[in-house]
Order: structure tokens, then sequence, then C-alpha cells
């Protein structure tokens, strides 16, 4: 299977591409970002089939204000078990506690890391019967698109307070743009994990799917979904692994370590049976 590189004038809606190994993997990437003026951003997910949908997004018959309710209740709980819980209108702080520990948020994860995107893309599901897929975007040229200029603020500014705002209360804002719109910011905080996966996020306000708002977008330039074929992921994990891409290493912590045992079990089982 060969790769298919369409960065130049056949790549002007949605650039749907596809590597075989891991080096096609990184010069691909390589060649995407030459072609870009801010540094990308990175999404595994396990099924190429996939859209670009926050969590919160993906449950259905839930009620209209299934949102507010985990929202409020999380902030009541975590207030009276943790005194240095964050202040009730840090909803910046609240949000990304919830993306944390597995809560449905707006929050979209992103990566500035391509290799932590492809170890997400593959680890979820080692037994998957599908392709996975890596999304790749210019977050500082779809701010621009949504009307917020030339950069990409940090989750906490107040300029954002807007988009947050809806995950915690039903009252809409004055702001129209700020209830109905998919923008991107850069995690903050001190947590390690978040740091050691160069974590970032899309934040969104609206139903729509971020994946068809762009690729309805002709002049869309910025913005790339990368195929990895099904009978390529266990190869690719197993050279991640060698390259220092493991469960502790993405999730630095006692129960990832732990975790990881299991898997570094099942990366041997598989590099033996290559070798056979």
């Amino acid at each position: 299977m060969s790769t298919r590189f369409l960065l130049e004038e056949n790549c002007v809606m949605l650039c749907e591409l596809e590597v075989n190994n891991i080096g096609t993997y990184v010069e691909l990437i390589t060649r995407i970002d030459a072609e870009q003026q801010y540094r990308m951003w990175f999404r595994g997910q396990s099924d190429y089939s996939w859209g670009l949908v926050p969590s919160v997004q993906r449950k259905d018959g839930l009620g209209e204000h299934y949102e507010q309710y985990i929202t409020t209740n999380f902030m009541i709980h975590t207030m009276r078990l943790n005194p240095s819980a964050p202040q009730r209108y840090d909803r910046a702080s609240w949000l990304t506690l919830m993306q944390h520990y597995g809560l449905p948020t707006r929050l979209l994860d992103w990566s500035e890391s391509p290799l932590v995107a492809l170890y997400f893309a593959l680890s979820s599901d080692e037994d998957a019967k599908t392709d996975a897929a890596v999304w790749v975007l210019n977050p500082m040229e779809l701010n621009k698109k949504v009307g917020y200029g030339e950069y990409v603020p940090p989750i906490s500014y107040d300029s954002l307070s807007g988009d947050l705002e809806g995950a915690f209360s039903n009252h809409n804002n004055d702001d129209n743009k700020s209830q109905s719109r998919i923008i991107a910011c850069h995690g903050v905080g001190s947590d390690l994990r978040m740091y050691v996966q160069q974590s970032d996020f899309t934040i969104h306000s609206t139903s729509e799917h971020l994946d068809k708002i762009l690729m309805a977008d002709e002049s869309c330039d910025y913005f790339y979904k990368i195929r990895i074929p099904q009978q390529i992921r266990k190869q690719l994990l197993v050279q991640l692994d060698a390259m220092g891409f493991h469960e502790s290493s993405i999730y630095p912590d006692m129960e990832h370590i732990a975790k990881e045992q299991v898997i570094s079990h099942f990366i041997s089982k598989i590099e033996i049976e290559q070798t056979i």
C-alpha cells in the first residue's frame, strides 16, 4: 500500500492521506508542517469513520440539559470532597478537570505531538478491525475562520467565557458568536499529564461537527485526515513503544504504570510473532 501525498493543487478541501509505516507517517507530518505557518495540532481516533465531536454531544437521549446537570453535580461533590477544588466561577478549570477524569464535556482533546496522537489512535483498541485516523488542524486558521483573529488563546482567557458558560447555565449570552462556534485554545494548568501529552482543546459551543464544517469550506487548506490501515496498527504500536511512547510515558501515574505491564506483554508477543 503506497503513501499518498496530496499537499499541492489537489488538496483544496479536506486532505485525506494514507501511510503504511512510521517513517512515511513522520515524512507526511513534516511535509504538512512545512505548508503551514503555525504549529499544527493532532488528534488520534481509533475508528476512521468517527467525526470530530466532543464527548458530551455523543450522549444521545439524555435530555436537553444533560451537560449542565452533570457539570453542576460534579462541582457540588468535588467542592465537598476537595478543599483545593477550583473556584466556583473558574469555568475553564472546572471543564479541564472534568475532561481529565473522563466526564463528558464540550472540550475536544488535541495534542501538539503527532506521535502522541498516533499512540491514542492505536492504543485504545489493540484488536480493532477498522482503520484508525489522525486528524491534523491548524488552530490559528480555525480561529481566523470564526472571527477570533490570528491568535490561539489559553482556555482561561475572558474572551472565551461565553464559549464555556453554556456548560454551566441555560441562560443565553448576548454575544451570539460565543454560543455557536468552535474555537481552538491552549490548555493551561500544572497537570503533569496535560504537559506530557502536550494537550490543547477545541471548545464546541455548537452541535455542528468540526469535520463537516471544514469539509464544506472549499477554501480550507489547513485541515487533514490521515488513514492508518487496520493491518499495520499493531506494527505501528510496536514501533511507537520502541520510540518511548507507551502507557506510562503518556499517562505518568501509578495506575497506568501497572496497566503498562499488561500492555508490555502484548507488545512482546507481537514482536515474537513477527520474528517467527
